[in-house]
Parts: structure tokens; sequence; C-alpha cells
């Protein structure tokens, strides 16, 4: 009982920071709610029952900014480098070695929270913190900025001017191209994204996925974030005026890549909570 309490507690207090979360991390608040809503619509009653005693009455969008709003405290400074994951502008591929400090990314970061969800010797607790951390991850993994280049820090150091307003190339593609293109709610356009994924858009999202080993199938997510950063990101010029028509292009990919997020957030929890999944490791 005493546990549960515990965790109770853990759970209210990882929902009244999230709320308070600056638009800093992948996607904002709202691209990070998105992303969790459209896992949660994908899973098993299994494993919704198993996020349930993990979060109690929270949601997985409740929940879903967390790891941004820790990342600044003493107790998690240690998270800040597993947001993101910086490849050389010439990759053609993810490479651990090459591009994963010691200290970490999100690739490892994804790999190991996943192994610690899915092992239920592991405490309540320690699953549940878990839990937020992977669903934040996956997520900032599919912003194509998570994956830019170490010398600009994923966009931060290119400053822009955003539909008037003074930003960088990393912040834009956080929260502004969605802001900007669409006066949606966060629930209103996750409803509208989830109704236009079809069971093709799922198998070709899932392809290749192996849940034998999460770092390989991160890393090829990383892949293509990177590989959308610099086709699609790293095309704007230093200090250069960025209207609607860039919006109306990035829009789109910007949205993509959060149904992307969902869907395979959903296959990630569902091997690590759903039937069959109840063996240690």
């Amino acid at each position: 009982m005493r546990s549960l309490q515990i965790l109770s507690k853990f759970v209210t207090l990882a929902v009244t920071l999230s709320l308070f979360v600056a638009v800093s991390g992948g996607w904002g608040r709202d691209g990070h709610s998105i992303v969790a809503e459209i896992a949660w619509r994908e899973l098993s009653e299994e494993a919704r029952k198993e996020i349930k005693a993990l979060l109690g009455d929270s949601s997985l969008a409740e929940v879903s900014s967390w790891a941004d709003a820790v990342r600044r405290e003493d107790d998690y400074r240690w998270s800040a480098p597993l947001h993101y994951v910086n490849l050389p502008i010439d990759a053609t591929e993810y490479n651990n070695e090459r591009d994963c400090p010691a200290d970490g990314c999100v690739v490892s970061a994804i790999e190991h929270f996943a192994g610690v969800l899915k092992d239920r010797s592991n405490t309540p607790q320690e699953r549940g913190e878990a839990l937020m951390f992977l669903i934040h991850f996956v997520g900032d993994l599919h912003q194509p900025m998570h994956a830019g280049r170490a010398e600009d820090r994923g966009g931060n150091s290119i400053d822009l001017n955003f539909l008037g307003e003074e930003t960088n190339l990393h912040r834009i593609w956080d929260s502004g191209i969605l802001n900007a293109s669409s006066q949606e709610t966060w629930i209103e356009r996750t409803d509208r994204l989830y109704d236009e994924i079809d069971e093709m858009d799922k198998l070709t999202w899932l392809a290749g996925t192996a849940s034998s080993n999460w770092q390989a199938t991160a890393g090829r997510w990383a892949f293509e974030s990177h590989n959308l950063a610099e086709q699609h990101a790293y095309t704007l010029e230093p200090n250069s005026d960025v209207g609607e028509d860039y919006v109306l292009k990035a829009a789109p990919i910007a949205e993509l890549r959060l149904s992307q997020a969902g869907i395979r957030l959903a296959a990630m929890l569902e091997e690590c909570l759903g039937k069959g999944s109840t063996e240690t490791e």
C-alpha cells in the first residue's frame, strides 16, 4: 500500500510539473500530447491496464512533457543530453559508436527505458518514470531538429525571423510550424491526424521494428529525422525571414512525424506492457 501511495504522489507531481513546462523541448507540450494520445488509441486493453496501474488517473498525454519539466532540476540534470542525438551532415545512417556519446543520447535512452519498463522486477516508481521518459523521448526523436548537427546545437544557434518574431531554427520546428499552421486544439488535431492514418501507413511505419533491438530501431528513426532536417530545415539561411510559404510546406512533414511517433510509441509500449510481455529481463 505504501508503495502505491508513493507512486501516486510521484505521478501527481509529474503532471503538475508538466503543466508548467515551457515550450522548449521537442514539439512543445501540445505536440507531445498528440503523440501520446495517438499511441493510447492504438493500445490493447492489457497494455492500457498496465499503464493505469503505473500512472493512476493520469493520462499518457498529461505526463508526456514531464521529462522536459524535470530536466533542469538537480536530480535530473543527467537526463538533459538524452533528448536528442547529433549526426554529421554527410551521415548515411545512424552509427551508435560515432553518434551517441558516453553520457547517452535519445537513441540509447529509448533502448534503456524500454528495458526498465518491461522488467516487472523493477519497482512501480522506476517503471512509471521509465514510461514517462519513453513517451517523451520517442516524440523527441521524431522532431527533425532533435537529430540535427552538433555544430549548431540542432539549429538552436541558427537565428531566424519567423512570422515577424526573432527565434531560431530549432524552436520553429519544436512548435512554431505547428502553432502557425492550425488553430485546432491539440485534441482536435489528434482526431484529424488519427483519422487520416490507415493500415498501410501503420505497416510502412513499423517496417523494420525489432523489439529485440530497440537501439537499431530507434537509430533508424533518428536517421529519418536527420534526413528531414537536412532536406527541409537546413535549407533556411541564418537571419533570414521565414513566412507562411515555408509553414505550408513544413506543416505536413511535422504532422507526419507526430503520427509516426504515435504509432511507433504504441508498438513499443505494447511490446513492453501488452499480452505476452510478462517476462523479466
